[in-house]
């Protein structure tokens, strides 16, 4: 079954409910179609995860300082070095 990154808070079939950032593997191949129609999802399968990390291997760097912009709780997305946000 497809893997799915939640981009907005959604609720899908049957009564259950995702927020931003969760990756999902339950939506229905119905709902799904609409869902990544609309942008509210997207693939997490690897082919699209490794393309998007190939795009940017060469511009971006390691930042130890980075910080978490968009409040989803990774630092650096979508490049080599995404990574959790640390609790302190």
């Amino acid at each position: 079954m497809p893997t799915y990154r939640v981009l907005t808070g959604i609720d899908y079939p049957p009564d259950k409910r995702a927020e931003e950032g969760a990756l999902v593997t339950d939506i229905p191949e119905k709902s799904a179609k609409w869902l990544l129609d609309q942008g509210l999802i997207e693939s997490a399968d690897g082919k699209s995860k490794t393309a998007k990390v190939e795009e940017v291997k060469d511009k971006v760097v390691f930042d130890p300082n980075a910080t978490d912009g968009d409040g989803d709780g990774f630092l650096q997305d979508g490049t080599p070095f995404q990574r959790p946000v640390e609790e302190k």
